[in-house]
């Protein structure tokens, strides 16, 4: 037998789908919780919905011991099957009651209910919660729930489910807790917790006057650094009324943070379950990032109330349904509360670095895919974040009252149902007066939109004739695409820099292509100059003939900070790509003149009234990863060599005004503050480029003394991370130091000990490689911690591009030795660091052969899991 028909899984497609023949309409589970042995009875009343008698009740199970089952109290023949248990002949209505086993101490998948570092926990979405108890687990079947929890005699003093509290207690010297849901949730939204905790509490106060009872879960000890999380949770609460008038609907909210799970987070109905790197934070081991990661992810999850829990999806093929809509709603309140420029411009380089990587690869696929194999596979940057650029492109098409009023009628039309993407866009429709009939190619088709621009000016009718045209690249599974229909924000600058708004322009600043070509006329000056896809208000490549003198021209005057950005870049992008065939030869560049000239004016100017935020993104060199995206083909070396030449050449030129940055521009406090975000950043920026230039003028030792110096004088963890990352990055003297100061701070506090390992695996060189070899066999390296595997081998795999693609082919290797191991440990998190290697037949030829040995391998694997399965199979048949 053949290792490909020893692996083989069929593939489930969105057209498949078939509404259940039965729906469960009450569940009362009782958990009597072990570490080995817990046992689950489940009592639940289903009802029949086809109209076919003689259709059997199957119900989903796996990695269960099922010890009884009863159909109306009487024991009733079944059928057990691989996935679960076939009962024929049942009533159109009745009560199934029966108990199981499971073991959560073995369950290293973290799916379902497993135990890890002492805490009892669930993971129940997409299909996790057939592996606690046999259900119809599915998103379409909505039950309430009531949920007793029997926690072993020690060490499980607080027990958690969904809903509000109505009973707590101890018998038998046992603590239990009833638990009851009011609102018919689908079974991926159940959660249980049972563990030992420290508890943040407060109280929030509804618009409607309402109190309800906020508690946030944490380590022992850790208290303080749950603070910023439980504001977050307040904040969220306020801005969604604010912003779009929801209310939360339960007594009590409940955060939990945990350090084994897969997710960032997840949304479990009134008892949210997050990974402990998006809760606990304080200056002293947590960076200005984690702290503003925490406040949208808690957003995230919180917004889920409605967009997802109280209206939730059909199937899982209507994924983004809840996720991009969610994410838009949390991408906006990070607008809102942190610093609207950040927040959009960190979205916009997820879409094109790893969003567009993804369209490039054999795993394209659509906002709305159309098959799959394995469900933990939906979870891409496409289904969430391109999907949250569409929901953006309809709030720039209809305006925001019209987009708020949408939203209201969807929830409140839909309120306690199991919908589809095409039910949103219809109500959309409905509601704000659109037709978006064209606009659905978004959601069906896969791939990203190439956008061509040119102008020319009609002297005779004082015109300037703007021409675009679109085309997408054909997929996997779609050889022919159809025009997108796509909202391009523009505005026009004169010669002096001022604004102009041509009468043909609408006052909402945006024209529509929706056609492979148009043309469109503005009655303008023959020196104004159109400024393309403002806000990148369509997730595209702009193809557009600027001239070096215009990028210059726009990046001093233009107010959008997506262009000043995109200008800074386009001139790096410019750089790299006119001088690939010398970097590729290794032979000395040229300096990049007019990026210099053009960050030498911003840095000129820069004072602590300056936008830093801001200055420091359109300052930055952007990564190897992002450079990448902009080829084809990629000759990996030579874009390593321009990329490294090019931040050389700026720093070296620029080092006096670096210093002189450095020098002004410092944080009024070690805590965490918007302002005080992007003091630390621009001042941590110009740390990194003096290091660059001191190395780069052989001054090495001065780099040293002036990154050591900032690490020791440093009162929290962004500038010590910089330092240490510095040090490491660019092989510096006081590396060694450094580290083991930071071991010795840190090594017994798991979430910041993860910087540790992540900083040596991205070093962008081989020595990568042989540090991560050293590590995995470091006393703190767990592989069933799903935190520390990110950070190491993940780190290697997903952050850096040059020592995985080494030409010795040992980053391969070790990446695909980790696959392996993780294959029977966590499947899930191991399909997620083989990404990168899907691309491979962009590379050269002898590295694709590499990864092709690799990935042939993996198939060889008898027992190969269904999410490696898909990515590799789909891989190697592209």
């Amino acid at each position: 037998m053949t290792a490909e028909k020893r692996n083989t899984y069929k593939a489930q497609k969105r057209t498949d789908y078939k509404a259940p023949n039965f729906t469960a309409t009450d569940i009362d589970l009782t958990f009597t919780l072990d570490d080995t042995k817990t046992i689950v009875k489940n009592v639940t009343r289903f009802k029949r919905l086809t109209s076919d008698a003689k259709a059997p009740l199957i119900l989903n199970g796996e990695e269960l011991k099922l010890n009884y089952l009863k159909v109306d109290g009487i024991n009733y023949k079944f059928k057990e099957t691989k996935n679960g248990v076939e009962i024929p002949s049942v009533p159109d209505e009745f009560t199934v009651e029966l108990e199981n086993e499971i073991n959560p101490s073995a369950n290293s998948s973290l799916m379902g209910l497993y135990k890890s570092n002492g805490t009892f926990c669930t993971q129940c979405e997409p299909e996790g919660f057939r592996r606690i108890t046999y259900s119809l687990d599915r998103s379409d079947v909505l039950a309430k729930y009531r949920v007793t929890i029997i926690g072993p005699e020690y060490g499980c003093g607080v027990l958690l489910s969904n809903g509000n509290l109505i009973e707590r207690g101890t018998k038998k010297n046992r603590p239990y807790a009833i638990w009851e849901d009011p609102f018919p949730k689908p079974s991926y939204l159940f959660a249980l917790v049972a563990g030992t905790f420290d508890i943040v509490s407060d109280t929030f106060t509804t618009m409607s006057g309402r109190k309800v009872d906020l508690e946030l879960y944490v380590d022992r000890g850790a208290y303080e650094r749950g603070l910023w999380a439980m504001q977050s949770i307040k904040d969220s609460m306020k801005w969604d009324e604010g912003r779009w008038g929801l209310e939360f609907d339960l007594d009590n909210f409940k955060v939990v943070a945990v350090d084994f799970f897969n997710f960032g987070a997840m949304e479990n109905k009134g008892l949210n379950v997050f990974n402990s790197v998006y809760v606990m934070v304080d200056p002293t081991c947590a960076t200005d990032t984690a702290f503003y990661n925490v406040q949208s992810v808690i957003g995230h999850e919180y917004f889920h109330n409605y967009t997802g829990d109280r209206v939730t999806l059909r199937d899982w093929f209507q994924l983004s349904l809840k996720e991009s809509l969610t994410v838009f709603r949390d991408q906006e309140f990070s607008s809102d509360v942190a610093n609207r420029a950040l927040t959009r411009l960190h979205a916009i380089n997820v879409i094109r670095g790893p969003q567009f990587a993804e369209d490039a690869s054999p795993m394209a696929h659509p906002v709305r895919p159309e098959e799959v194999m394995e469900m933990n596979n939906f979870y891409t940057v496409t289904i969430y974040d391109k999907g949250a650029e569409i929901i953006r492109m309809i709030h720039t098409l209809i305006g925001e009252s019209r987009f708020k009023k949408a939203l209201n009628d969807y929830l409140h039309k839909y309120d306690g149902q199991a919908v589809t993407i095409e039910d949103f866009l219809c109500c959309f429709e409905e509601s704000a007066g659109v037709d978006l009939s064209q606009f659905r190619r978004w959601y069906t088709q896969a791939g990203t939109p190439h956008v061509k621009a040119s102008w020319t000016y009609d002297e005779e009718n004082k015109n300037l004739v703007l021409k675009l045209s679109q085309h997408t690249n054909p997929t996997r599974d779609q050889q022919v695409k159809e025009p997108f229909y796509m909202p391009i924000r523009m505005s026009f600058l004169d010669k002096e820099g001022h604004d102009v708004h041509p009468a043909e322009l609408s006052s909402d600043g945006y024209i529509i292509l929706n056609e492979n070509e148009q043309e469109y006329r503005f009655t303008l000056d023959r020196d104004t100059l159109p400024v393309i896809l403002r806000d990148f208000s369509a997730p595209v490549k702009l193809d557009a003939p600027y001239t070096i003198e215009q990028l210059q021209h726009m990046l001093s005057f233009c107010d959008d900070a997506f262009i000043k950005v995109d200008c800074a870049t386009t001139m790096q992008n410019r750089y790299i790509h006119d001088n690939l065939e010398i970097a590729a030869a290794q032979s000395v560049l040229k300096d990049p003149a007019e990026l210099i000239a053009s960050y030498k004016a911003i840095l000129d100017s820069v004072d602590s009234q300056s936008d830093l935020i801001l200055i420091n993104e359109t300052l930055k060199i952007q990564s190897i990863a992002n450079l990448m995206e902009t080829f084809d083909k990629i000759n990996i070396d030579a874009i390593k060599y321009a990329h490294d030449a090019l931040e050389t050449k700026v720093a070296v030129s620029l080092v006096n005004e670096f210093v002189e940055l450095y020098g002004k521009i410092r944080a009024l406090s070690a805590n965490y503050s918007v302002a005080d975000m992007g003091r630390r950043a621009i001042n941590n920026s110009a740390l990194h480029m003096i290091a660059v230039a001191k190395c780069a003028m052989d001054k090495k030792k001065d780099a040293s003394d002036i990154v050591l110096n900032h690490y020791n004088s440093s009162k929290n963890m962004t500038d010590k991370l910089q330092a240490m990352t510095d040090a490491v990055h660019l092989d510096l003297e006081c590396k060694t130091e450094i580290l083991k100061s930071f071991e010795k701070d840190w090594s017994k506090d798991a979430l910041v000990f993860d910087n540790f390992f992540r900083v040596q695996a991205t070093v962008p060189n081989k020595s990568a490689i042989d540090n991560v070899k050293k590590l995995l066999s470091h006393p703190s390296y767990d592989g069933k911690n799903p935190n520390r595997v990110r950070a190491l081998a993940g780190a290697l795999a997903l952050s850096n591009p040059v020592a995985l693609n080494d030409i010795s082919g040992e980053g391969y290797d070790l990446l695909c030795k980790q696959i392996s191991a993780l294959n029977d440990i966590n499947p899930s998190v191991a399909a997620r660091i083989l990404t990168p290697l899907l691309s491979f037949r962009r590379l050269d030829e002898k590295r694709q052969g590499m990864i092709l040995n690799n990935l042939n391998s993996l198939m060889q694997m008898p027992k190969l899991s269904r999410s490696i399965y898909e990515k590799v199979s789909t891989a190697l048949k592209e």
